[in-house]
């Protein structure tokens, strides 16, 4: 583990700011910022999200794998270390009043992370007494059966038949964590097929919208609606759907 460059502070704020002893569970408010704490900082979305986030004032606490390539705010500190290293991980979670899960296989992965992950941040978070956070699968990811239509739940079946042996049950497994994590500020946040089309007001967000083929969101999109969430908590305990009308 390469600790001696593990940690990148690029925010001049302190480790042990006192704004990192403010309840987690205290609501967003405007001219506060929050520390965010942020797993899949290196994906797309988490580009997006890192975008608006530090826009809006906030703190971030980025992790990655490896050190990032790319530029980021000046109001961010980058962590690198594994995902199933506990001390990477609570590090990510240091002082954070809400935190973000991005994580995703890519199309070749063979060997399941995500839940195990999954559970790790859980875990952790309930050791340093958090309780706000968001994760993002997908539309066609655990309990969604209730909210696809027929072509919908055909190309789910299709989906994984053809996906490498158990990467779609480690997002499923991922999901029943985050139900049954007993956490009060979880939120499940399902999109429909991810573009890079610019961000657009015209959204929907609700538990019980219909998912189709053709639904789809930016992940510029997805990104205001993550931070909105965050901001002001409208979900908590509830796995919500996400598509662009």
């Amino acid at each position: 583990m390469l600790w001696d460059g593990a940690f990148f502070h690029t925010s001049t704020e302190r480790r042990d700011s006192p704004r990192a002893l403010r309840p987690t569970a205290c609501p967003f408010q405007r001219g506060i910022a929050m520390i965010i704490a942020v797993y899949g900082a290196s994906s797309r979305l988490g580009h997006q999200f890192i975008g608006v986030a530090a826009a809006g004032g906030h703190a971030l606490r980025l992790h990655y794998r490896a050190k990032p390539a790319e530029q980021v705010p000046e109001n961010a500190t980058v962590i690198v270390g594994s995902l199933a290293d506990p001390t990477a991980v609570r590090e990510v979670l240091r002082g954070a009043d809400a935190a973000l899960m991005l994580l995703g296989h890519k199309q070749d992965a063979r060997v399941p992370y995500i839940a195990a992950a999954t559970k790790l941040v859980v875990s952790t978070m309930k050791t340093l007494d958090q309780s706000r956070l968001l994760v993002v699968t997908g539309a066609m990811v655990g309990e969604s059966a209730g909210n696809m239509g027929l072509t919908m739940k055909l190309k789910n079946l299709f989906a994984r038949r053809s996906a490498h042996d158990g990467m779609m049950e480690d997002r499923d497994e991922q999901e029943r964590l985050i139900r049954a994590s007993q956490l009060e500020g979880w939120t499940v946040v399902k999109p429909g097929t991810l573009t890079d089309t610019p961000a657009t007001d015209h959204v929907q967000v609700d538990r019980t919208l219909s998912m189709g083929v053709g639904s789809q969101v930016s992940r510029a999109t997805l990104a205001r609606v993550l931070l909105q969430e965050i901001e002001q908590p409208r979900f908590m305990q509830q796995a919500v759907y996400v598509a662009e009308r």
